[in-house]
């Protein structure tokens, strides 16, 4: 049995267009991170170039929604808030568990150390606006992956979807290397193979809420809880078994996610 020639059609026309949507992504983050890259600016701007790097997903989804205006922009980037407060609660909870086991395990093991209490309560201060304003910079990357991306490429299912676009992500983040400084070779594989494991849990809170928002706020807390549980409570050093902890602790919270009994493969990812 072959293929209808309307369905290879759509195939080859979601492949275009998603390559494109990753072209243009990449492409423009490597563009707008020259100065960083070559030392043309101060480091005192990095923190304000790297919001606009967010950006630059949601362009290339808002160039290729322009361009094909498949749906409405509400149903193409999946912005409904309906369902939000509960799986944006879910997804929170789930960063909040899998930093607090890592970090309790490093505790126990005297891998790492407890800070000043004086130190952790003055950060604590912070997590509630960090977390906000690492939401607002999550939008334009989770409106571009698990927005448009997520809606256009549907069709090719979760796991496929999430290695694709997990890679890409990874590609995608290749700039920072001009922020982190020199690094040995190893840390930086274990710095960039850490955000695959994000890729699935992001797109099943995508999937299974039908919104994008659960995402958006969920790598806010990535940005900001995660690294309060991790890096202001605990004096924490660089731990290839805390790291892998909490990858594996990731793709089971994403499996359990998308477990037969809750996946909806075709409606969650469609609806606006």
């Amino acid at each position: 049995m072959t293929a209808s020639p309307t369905r290879s059609s759509s195939a080859r026309s979601t492949i275009i267009d998603v390559t494109w949507f990753f072209a243009i992504a990449v492409l423009l983050c490597f563009a707008l991170s020259v100065p960083m890259v070559f030392r043309l600016v101060p480091t005192d701007l990095y923190n304000l170039i790297t919001p606009i790097l967010q950006l630059t997903p949601l362009l290339a989804a808002i160039t290729m929604w322009l361009a094909r205006r498949p749906g409405t922009f509400r149903e193409t980037f999946a912005t409904r808030w309906r369902g939000t407060p509960k799986w944006a609660g879910i997804g929170i909870g789930l960063i909040a568990a899998i930093a607090a086991i890592q970090t309790a395990i490093a505790l126990a093991s005297g891998i790492w150390q407890l800070n000043p209490l004086d130190q952790i309560f003055a950060a604590t201060m912070w997590i509630v606006p960090v977390f906000l304003m690492q939401s607002v910079f999550a939008i334009g990357e989770e409106f571009g992956w698990r927005g448009w991306l997520a809606t256009r490429a549907a069709s090719w299912g979760f796991w496929p979807l999430t290695l694709v676009s997990g890679l890409v992500w990874i590609v995608w983040h290749l700039p920072v290397l001009a922020v982190i400084g020199d690094r040995p070779p190893w840390d930086i594989v274990v710095y960039f193979a850490g955000m695959l494991p994000w890729a699935p849990l992001l797109l099943a809170l995508r999937w299974q809420s039908g919104s994008v928002w659960p995402a958006v706020l969920t790598h806010g807390a990535i940005n900001s809880v995660r690294v309060y549980l991790l890096q202001s409570v605990p004096d924490a050093t660089d731990h290839l078994l805390i790291e892998v902890i909490g990858w594996v602790l990731t793709l089971a919270a994403a499996m359990w996610l998308m477990r037969p009994s809750r996946a909806q493969l075709v409606r969650g990812p469609i609806e606006g």
